[in-house]
């Protein structure tokens, strides 16, 4: 099998990822986001518990160490390279915007948008990474329903 090396400018690598896993999972590529579907806030619905429960339960094991590092500390901004470094997370700043593709795709699927925020950062640098307060919140409490009450509630 052929490596093939693309440029992605870097405010869109997280979008690359998404077109870049469904395709690889031999699904018609996600719209642009300027295009997706509105999709309702955390934190707006009674059933946002149950919905991030099933957020969390398909997360892989580096989402759900990156998750954990910003449910830890809800409202802090963490850069890329930081996170990367903290998780051993391959790729640097592209490696974390990568990991946050699935978990994108399902919260998408469950019409939420991905927990995570981000902001670009300076030029040449790194975005930076958190989970809003209320939505930590939610997210803690899922993570304690799921690992049978260990984590953060």
């Amino acid at each position: 099998m052929p490596d093939v090396t693309v440029p992605v400018p870097d405010d869109r690598v997280a979008e690359f990822y998404g077109f870049f896993s469904a395709w690889l999972a031999g699904e018609d590529a996600p719209a642009s986001p300027a295009a997706s579907v509105a999709v309702a806030p955390w934190g707006q619905s009674d059933d946002d518990l149950g919905k991030a429960q099933v957020v969390w339960s398909k997360l892989s094991e580096r989402a759900t160490a990156m998750f954990e590092l910003l449910l830890d500390e809800p409202g802090n901004k963490v850069s890329g390279e930081e996170i990367a470094d903290r998780l051993g997370i391959p790729n640097g700043k592209y490696g974390v915007a990568g990991v946050l593709a699935w978990p994108g795709r399902h919260a998408n699927a469950v019409g939420r948008p991905l927990p995570v925020q981000y902001d670009d950062g300076p030029v040449g640098g790194s975005a930076s990474y958190w989970i809003a307060p209320a939505t930590a919140a939610i997210f803690n409490s899922a993570r304690s329903a799921i690992n049978g009450g260990e984590g953060n509630a």
